[in-house]
């Protein structure tokens, strides 16, 4: 199995199955950060507190669209690389 992952051909390899993972990383992500109802937002004086369950539930969606966001950049990085190596 090593013999064969070895050189340009085994690097291509490992950049394809990595883009793949990163890309389905993401996709997890973002059904994260869409998944499920937000709770009814509720009118503040000054501003939402911390513990506001909207304020709370866009917050963890902000946050999961981070991950998916650099995820998906990861995929996007090792399928460039990809290009630059012979077959």
């Amino acid at each position: 199995m090593l013999e064969k992952c070895k050189g340009e051909a085994g690097m291509g390899k490992w950049l394809d199955v990595s883009a793949a993972v990163f890309a389905l990383a993401a996709a997890v992500f973002w059904f994260l950060s869409a998944y499920g109802k937000l709770p009814p937002m509720i009118a503040y004086y000054d501003a939402a507190p911390e513990t506001d369950p909207f304020y709370k539930a866009v917050k963890f969606s902000a946050k999961m669209n981070q991950w998916a966001a650099g995820f998906s950049g990861l995929s996007a990085l090792c399928m460039s690389i990809r290009l630059f190596i012979k077959n």
